[in-house]
């Protein structure tokens, strides 16, 4: 069964890439569409996730307002507060999460640092590694974090995908996670099949 095209989604993130970068807005990617863009893993994609680096939409809510109304974007609210875009592309609408360190959010400086590039319709877009979204889904512990993770798992196994985990950098991204949670996160890993040892 083939998957949905990731072409709207690509199509949102250099819009937004684009506006950011015009307006000053930092950002890195760290949603499930660091897989295809980065790695080449067919993956089915539900939005897109940008994490904020040098601006809160806390702190500049107006700023965010702005830039929405200028490029004719929906803004929303999720359930815990945080704000997604609402980007029409191709008569499609595509969401586009705006997340930061807030509430249940947490995004060690290791993972942000430590980033691959990609480009994006000409637009360089900074994303998180792959080895930082199977931390970020472990330490998230819903059920759909860890069915995400065994369909990783799978992927991973077959060596035709030709991707190789860095074992040694999933456990200093964990170790960069407050200690209470660090085995938590290395259980729920192992639990779905990716092995650390």
């Amino acid at each position: 069964m083939s998957r949905p095209s990731v072409k709207p989604y690509v199509a949102a993130l250099s819009m937004v890439a684009r506006v950011f970068r015009g307006r000053g807005v930092d950002f890195v990617l760290v949603g499930s569409l660091v897989l295809p863009l980065a790695y080449g893993i067919d993956w089915n994609v539900h939005d897109v996730d940008v994490f904020l680096l040098n601006k809160s939409t806390l702190t500049d809510e107006e700023f965010f307002e702005e830039v929405a109304r200028e490029n004719d974007w929906d803004v929303g609210l999720t359930a815990f507060g945080g704000v997604y875009y609402e980007v029409v592309v191709g008569g499609e609408v595509v969401r586009v999460d705006l997340m930061e360190n807030l509430l249940d959010v947490y995004m060690p400086q290791e993972l942000l640092n430590d980033t691959v590039t990609v480009r994006v319709d000409g637009e360089e877009v900074r994303a998180i590694r792959l080895e930082g979204l199977i931390v970020l889904k472990a330490r998230e512990a819903t059920d759909e974090a860890e069915e995400f993770l065994e369909e990783l798992a799978s992927v991973l196994a077959d060596p035709k995908t030709g991707v190789e985990l860095d074992k040694g950098r999933v456990r200093r991204y964990i170790e960069s996670f407050p200690e209470d949670e660090r085995g938590g996160i290395t259980h729920r890993i192992e639990v779905s099949g990716i092995y650390l040892d």
